[in-house]
């Protein structure tokens, strides 16, 4: 796009949108914000002295799924942004601004307090996931409907390609494909299927007005939901106390009991706790490596030495050792002396 503006920040799609249905004041006061692992740009602006986020994006599909996601999951809870305008060809939207403190921020400066946004955001979660999942159309989803064995295949080679094979890693590489065949065959069995957001993770929770506010999930597919309760406590850098893991894990299966109508199995559900864990610290690590190994992205590299301290706390789990390879790995991995050079 042809940057017209005399700071050179804003494409001539954003100009004239602007122009077209805001103010010169907007075009003025309009700022960039950071950009995270995406090529979405988010910009910041001025309207009648509120502030409102500006999405630009040239993947047109991905942003009618946010669009869509928003509106449907709007009816079940009220903590996602109010969608305030739409270019006609879906390449730009104004949202409302729920300010710059993720709970990745509170949690880094005032982590006591942080727990009881935690807690909130979990219940949120689970209501997003199940109530929502009722009439949600997946195939509106962006890239792929169902969490199934291609997408975990996805991950683990990813993993594979991205991570073991560039730190150098010995391992057997047929036994490794027989463990990611038989990996995710067991995960695509997983009883419970609803509405996964798939990277819920503290820095796309926004703390706003003292509430937890969901942010980039468009994403989403039908999957095991537990997934994204791995995603939230497991996250890396997060780096939650274990006795705060337990505590979350027990909030969500209670809400999660007390939503569905479904006998639940506590094993049952704990096995596919299991197996979401194991698949979201791999997937994790694939990205770390091709982020940050592959590209040279420091945030990414930073991640590791978490990511890895992450696997140590799964190498215990029985589940791990149905897959024999896998598990050889996970232990080399766990004792890993990461550099960043």
């Amino acid at each position: 796009m042809k940057e017209t503006n005399k700071n050179g920040l804003l494409s001539e799609n954003v100009e004239e949108f602007l122009k077209e249905y805001y103010s010169r004041k907007a075009m003025d006061s309009i700022s960039l914000l950071a950009q995270s692992g995406s090529s979405r740009k988010y910009y910041r602006f001025y309207h009648k002295e509120e502030s409102f986020i500006l999405t630009e994006s040239s993947n047109l599909e991905e942003n009618k799924t946010f669009l869509y996601f928003t509106e449907h999951f709007s009816k079940i809870i009220n903590n996602l942004p109010t969608i305030k305008k739409v270019a006609d060809d879906f390449s730009l939207y104004v949202q409302s601004d729920l300010g710059d403190v993720s709970l990745m921020d509170l949690l880094e400066k005032d982590k006591e307090n942080s727990k009881i946004h935690f807690e909130n955001a979990i219940k949120k979660l689970v209501q997003m996931q199940v109530l929502g999942h009722q009439n949600l159309d997946y195939s509106q989803c962006f890239s792929y409907p169902k969490f199934n064995s291609l997408v975990v295949l996805r991950d683990l080679f990813s993993f594979k390609n991205y991570f073991l094979n560039l730190i150098g890693i010995e391992f057997n590489h047929g036994k490794l494909l027989m463990d990611f065949e038989r990996f995710a065959h067991d995960f695509e069995k997983i009883t419970f299927q609803y509405f996964v957001f798939r990277d819920f993770q503290s820095r796309n929770i926004m703390i706003f007005e003292d509430k937890p506010y969901f942010i980039d999930y468009q994403g989403g597919l039908q999957g095991p939901p537990q997934y994204d309760l791995v995603s939230l406590i497991w996250q890396a850098k997060a780096n939650l106390p274990p006795e705060w893991k337990q505590d979350f894990y027990t909030l969500y299966f209670n809400e999660f009991k007390r939503l569905t109508s479904e006998g639940i199995d506590e094993k049952e559900f704990q096995s596919a706790y299991e197996l979401c864990l194991i698949e979201r610290l791999l997937q994790v690590l694939g990205t770390y490596g091709f982020r940050g190994i592959y590209e040279r992205k420091p945030h990414f590299l930073s991640s590791i030495t978490f990511a890895l301290k992450n696997l140590a706390g799964i190498q215990h789990l029985k589940i791990v050792k149905n897959y024999p390879e896998l598990y050889k790995i996970i232990q080399k991995l766990t004792n890993l002396q990461f550099t960043e050079n």
